[in-house]
């Protein structure tokens, strides 16, 4: 067994939780795993027009109409651009099934809330709201997001 596989389990029985680590917008930013349901290669986005700028457009899962959000724009950086790597979290918000467009996927690790450190003071606003802390993983630094700040009112999204 790794030292990695015995972190693990050990993180794991101490009642923590797996963090989907990824790159929005150039930024490494960690998303609980618990409301991600499924990770998708970029299918066919069509856009939605009078929606908001964050909004890139609508995909059809299985019979269901999903939202797409570029989560950069939502944090005041540039909209990201598609490529191979790009990748779409369909994460649970209230009874809607939301996309979060992601530039790539690092990994899933371990995560407990003791690895928090507090956020730098220099940091935007856009990111004050929307992540809880930072912690550290192989000496990068790592924003925690708070999906549902993130995400907004269930009600707006909903509404699109």
């Amino acid at each position: 067994m790794t030292h990695f596989m015995k972190l693990a389990g050990g993180l794991l029985e101490d009642e923590s939780q797996l963090v989907v680590i990824c790159s929005i917008g150039g930024s490494l930013l960690g998303i609980s795993s618990g409301p991600i349901q499924e990770v998708l290669a970029l299918p066919d986005i069509r856009p939605v027009h009078h929606a908001p700028d964050y909004v890139r457009g609508v995909f059809n899962l299985r019979g269901r109409v999903i939202v797409v959000i570029d989560p950069a724009i939502k944090l005041g950086l540039a909209p990201q651009e598609y490529d191979g790597e790009s990748r779409i979290l369909v994460v649970q918000s209230g009874p809607e099934l939301v996309g979060i467009l992601v530039d790539n996927l690092i990994g899933i690790f371990p995560f407990s809330t003791d690895q928090l450190t507090a956020s730098p003071e220099n940091l935007p606003k856009a990111f004050c709201k929307v992540v809880s802390g930072f912690f550290f993983l192989d000496g990068k630094m790592v924003g925690l997001l708070i999906m549902d700040e993130l995400l907004g009112s269930r009600e707006a999204v909903s509404e699109i």
